[in-house]
């Protein structure tokens, strides 16, 4: 027997609520005055550290680069996350080679992507945030430098 599979119906005020949560984790990490260059390191543990970078920085919008430095790892986690200090949101632009997410997929798709993709996506960077948040401690030698 078949059956029609339902399309995935983003819920705004569900993804909002995401992206508001993620934007007050992140400027825990970050300066009053951020400028273009500036970077953190936050240790996870003794062979996982990632560099927190702003890459640029507007009037209302501040871009950052989140990045593991461990050259040695075969995966390296790599996002970049734009912050709407308007709006006071923080939403995944890009996470290792996709970029540009819709707010739906149809699936299946060519490339595999889950029909809520772009909520996925912010929610991996929820629980990144949750584990430097319990793990994780500023390197104060490099802090922004």
């Amino acid at each position: 027997m078949w059956f029609k599979r339902q399309k995935y119906v983003p819920k705004l005020p569900d993804f909002l609520a995401l992206c508001e949560r993620n934007y007050a984790q992140l400027n825990r990490y970050l300066k009053a005055e951020v400028k273009c260059g500036q970077s953190v390191d936050i240790q996870i543990s003794a062979q996982h550290c990632y560099r927190l970078s702003v890459t640029e920085v507007a009037r209302f919008t501040t871009t950052l680069d989140i990045e593991l430095l461990d050259a040695q790892a075969y995966f390296r986690p790599r996002f970049t996350v734009r912050l709407y200090h308007d709006a006071q949101v923080a939403e995944v632009l890009a996470c290792q080679h996709i970029s540009r997410f819709q707010a739906r997929y149809d699936y299946p798709n060519l490339d595999m992507l889950l029909p809520d993709e772009k909520r996925q996506i912010n929610l991996l960077l929820r629980d990144w945030l949750k584990l430097c948040t319990a793990q994780g401690y500023i390197n104060q030698e490099l802090a922004f430098g």
